[in-house]
């Protein structure tokens, strides 16, 4: 019976997998019936990513009632059974054009997915809670809030998209770790955006000219005002949000069968 784990660099550790394999692996298969570890280093693995690998394998090893292995690194003459597994685990590698995978960890494609998905989620979750302005109570022309709601509405919006900054930040140098260059430009167009949003959203009571007969705990904001405002939020947020959506659905397209 064989048994394959995959090293992972950032956990440090093997985890075992039988079904995918990228090209940026580097996977242990273990025959339990000739009590063989045979080790196959990726094509496109790195020598120092090897070597942690390598290292740790005694850790895979001691985790077996009979740990009398022998140990082998995979060259040539690879054993028909093991180099069937291994074209078994690499087909959905293979189908794909090298270009098109760009990302080369199983760590980092989930990841990804994880921050940018929700780099979407959070702009729109944003615009949501921004568009409830246009159910305050109005009369004349204006908006009638009382002061407690009206700073709750621009805090939940700014903390929202600080967040949003955040994980477009980390999509930056997951892209540069990855050398992916769409990746890079699509989220340092949103941590720019995401910084003016909330260099603006930072002005809080003096984003509007409030009306006659507004006081300390209540305020009338003209509905032109409030429009715009919306207006400017939605146009800002979507320069960087489209091409993001747009990254969402081409990535999961790409990668969708390493994500689950």
């Amino acid at each position: 019976m064989l048994r394959t784990y995959i090293f992972s660099e950032t956990k440090s550790h093997w985890i075992e997998e039988e079904n995918r394999l990228l090209m940026h692996d580097i996977c242990a298969i273990l025959d339990e019936e000739s009590k063989t570890i045979y080790i196959w280093n990726g094509p496109k693995s790195t020598k120092e990513r090897f070597k942690k690998g390598y290292n740790l394998v005694n850790e895979l090893i001691s985790s077996f009632p009979d740990s009398n292995f022998q140990l082998i690194v995979l060259k040539k003459g690879v054993p028909i059974n093991i180099q069937e597994k291994l074209d078994s685990m690499l087909k959905d590698a293979k189908k794909e054009k090298d270009e098109s995978l760009k990302f080369s960890r199983f760590t980092t494609i989930r990841f990804y997915f994880a921050l940018l998905l929700s780099a979407v989620i959070l702009p729109l979750i944003s615009i949501i809670n921004l568009s409830s302005s246009l159910f305050w109570s109005g009369t004349n022309g204006n908006y009638e809030v009382d002061s407690s709601t009206f700073e709750n509405w621009i805090k939940i919006s700014k903390i929202l998209i600080i967040i949003t900054l955040i994980l477009l930040i980390i999509n930056v140098g997951i892209g540069i770790i990855e050398l992916e260059n769409q990746t890079i430009i699509f989220s340092i167009n949103g941590v720019i955006i995401c910084i003016g949003l909330v260099l603006y959203l930072n002005y809080g009571i003096y984003l509007f000219l409030f009306q006659e007969g507004s006081t300390l705990y209540n305020y009338f904001i003209s509905k032109r005002d409030i429009v715009f405002f919306l207006i400017v939020n939605l146009v800002a947020i979507s320069f960087f949000e489209i091409p993001n959506i747009y990254k969402l659905i081409s990535f999961f397209k790409t990668y969708r069968k390493f994500i689950f």
